[in-house]
């Protein structure tokens, strides 16, 4: 299965922000702040997420508001 992205991955898979951080090698705060979309992740932790979860490395580069696109 393909994730859109890592919230999405971290919640089918059970994992808690903190079990999540720790398997990237980055705090906790720091992965929050990534899935709040606050902090982007550099080019080398992309990379080490993309080829952990499968996830598509311009999904983690850049963050497209779904919401935005729905609204007429």
């Amino acid at each position: 299965m393909q994730y859109a992205n890592l919230d999405e991955f971290r919640k089918e898979k059970g994992l808690t922000i903190t079990e999540l951080a720790r398997e990237f090698g980055i705090t906790t705060a720091h992965l929050s702040m990534i899935l709040s979309g606050k902090r982007f992740p550099s080019r080398k932790l992309a990379l080490k997420i993309s080829e952990k979860t499968g996830i598509p490395l311009i999904n983690l580069l850049y963050s497209i508001d779904s919401q935005d696109e729905a609204r007429p």
